[in-house]
């Protein structure tokens, strides 16, 4: 299997982060697990995570037979707050039915509630609200709903546009993020950065009891284009297919066998399935005819192992990378 790491995370991704996703179309999961390759892509800003595996950190998150992350895993854990229930945040729990020691998961849609440490409150004001939820998205990660920031004189932090509490406790005031596509000069973030353009700190200044007046700004800055994530995404979905299919052809060719599930890669290609059986007809026909030429070509040298090296010894390397490119054409995500 081909495994292709383009970024790396913590467990779950702060209230700021805002991960997008690029869904991998259901017939190209299904088309690929034929072939041993399985594709879900997470993105941070147009960078694509290929599940092959890896789940951007995530040993405890899981995938499902489409290959669908499955789960956030267990608790997330954040400063100054934990679970109002405590056996959510538990690592394992007694399941009475099976009579075994089973670890705590949440699944997409689940709601944790995270109440906040003494001291803090979702708005900062003495008197505010202790209890947020977590959410656990299909996507694979915790998403807060709210952060605990410490209780200070000069009451609820006020709301600047575009901008909210990271929960970074910071003394004589409150830190301070720009929302995703926002930064303070208006230029990218760097994901993995210092944030010294997405961060500032709002000063509580204890004698008026009162905010400093924040004059800067949180200003939006451009995205990858749809069709650029579109256009990465196909890039690093074909290489992982191409190599992946091929690979299995290859793989199914030493052994002298057409591949088990070559027979079903045209499940759910609808306009496009004659143009799919066609090809599938025609790996075939070149599998067996080279499969042929190769024993008549063993047999006449009279020798019962071979060198790879061999230039003369017919194999279905350029078949199969005919076919795999022109598969990968009918499942392509369209450009935009």
């Amino acid at each position: 299997r081909a495994q292709i790491k383009l970024a790396q995370g913590s467990s779950q991704p702060p209230p700021l982060l805002g991960l997008q996703r690029v869904q991998a179309p259901q017939k190209l999961q299904a088309t690929m697990k034929h072939f041993g390759a399985t594709i879900c892509a997470v993105g941070l800003s147009g960078l694509l995570t290929p599940a092959a595996g890896v789940l951007r950190g995530r040993p405890d998150a899981s995938l499902s037979q489409t290959g669908i992350i499955d789960g956030c895993g267990s608790a997330p854990k954040y400063d100054n707050t934990k679970t109002k229930n405590y056996a959510d945040g538990r690592a394992t729990k007694y399941n009475v039915e099976t009579k075994k020691t089973e670890p705590v998961v949440f699944k997409a849609g689940d709601m944790i509630d995270f109440e906040c440490a003494p001291g803090f409150s979702t708005d900062g004001s003495k008197d505010g609200a202790m209890v947020y939820q977590v959410e656990c998205t299909e996507n694979g990660y915790y998403k807060p709903k709210g952060v605990c920031v410490e209780a200070s004189k000069c009451g609820a932090v006020p709301a600047i546009p575009n901008a909210i509490p990271t929960g970074q406790k910071v003394k004589g005031g409150v830190e301070m993020g720009c929302e995703v596509g926002h930064s303070l000069d208006g230029e990218n973030v760097i994901a993995g950065g210092l944030g010294k353009n997405r961060f500032f700190v709002l000063e509580c200044v204890e004698f008026s009891g009162a905010y400093k007046e924040f004059t800067g700004e949180c200003k939006p800055y451009a995205f990858v284009a749809s069709s650029e994530t579109r256009r990465l995404y196909n890039e690093v979905a074909e290489a992982l297919f191409t190599v992946s299919c091929k690979g299995s052809i290859k793989t199914a060719f030493g052994d002298k066998e057409i591949p088990a599930g070559l027979d079903n890669s045209c499940k759910g290609f609808e306009d496009s399935a004659a143009a799919c059986a066609g090809l599938v007809t025609k790996i075939k026909a070149d599998f067996e005819s080279e499969l042929k030429a190769r024993e008549e070509h063993d047999k006449a040298a009279g020798k019962e192992w071979y060198d790879e090296k061999d230039a003369d010894r017919p194999g279905i390397g350029e078949e199969a990378q005919t076919f795999c490119t022109e598969l990968w054409a009918l499942l392509k995500m369209p450009s935009l």
